[in-house]
């Protein structure tokens, strides 16, 4: 299979985490989109690519085993509805996005585990977890940590660095709802 410029941003595309498309992979159409709209020099475009040829070169990376995909429905928009929509990643990557997918969610529970507050602690978004609720948190991360360990998989560092500090987050015994002495 030749590899043409499309292909190559499309995998490009695929390969990098985007905060403003979800995070990780997998991705939508309309997302790499988004992604190709607003950075298209930074992935290698000479010019923004079409909705049509993103789906084009979808069907031809998958038809030569390179990506995969895995269909969702999608919540509706502007009281429309909802949609089934194939979100793409590449075959080699699926367990590795996974597991950062895995992590991100994690990480975002145990952020919680204080409580959230705005501007007083009278005030919270999200109230503080009790001692089950943050033994189960401590679970998940010691059990993720041990996935993504340094030493068993290459490239995890980061996610295993970003357990280690949301782990001593959660064990520390801040009390956010104590007033200060």
């Amino acid at each position: 299979m030749k590899q043409t410029q499309n292909r190559k941003i499309i995998i490009k595309c695929l390969t990098e985490l985007n905060e403003d498309c979800g995070g990780v992979p997998p991705y939508s159409a309309s997302s790499i989109l988004h992604m190709l709209k607003y950075g298209f020099e930074w992935y290698g475009a000479s010019k923004p690519v079409s909705i049509s040829q993103i789906n084009r070169t979808l069907r031809d990376l998958h038809t030569a085993g390179i990506i995969t995909y895995e269909t969702r429905i999608d919540d509706p928009i502007d009281n429309g509805l909802p949609q089934r929509v194939k979100y793409w990643q590449l075959l080699s990557d699926v367990d590795k996005n996974k597991l950062i997918a895995d992590v991100r969610r994690v990480c975002g529970l145990a952020r919680k585990a204080h409580g959230t507050f705005f501007l007083t602690k009278d005030r919270y978004f999200d109230k503080p977890m009790d001692a089950d609720q943050k033994n189960a948190i401590i679970k998940d991360l010691k059990a993720l940590m041990q996935k993504t360990h340094p030493d068993k998989i290459d490239g995890l560092g980061d996610q295993f660095k970003r357990l280690q500090t949301m782990l001593a987050y959660v064990r520390s015994n801040v009390d956010l709802l104590s007033d200060a002495a």
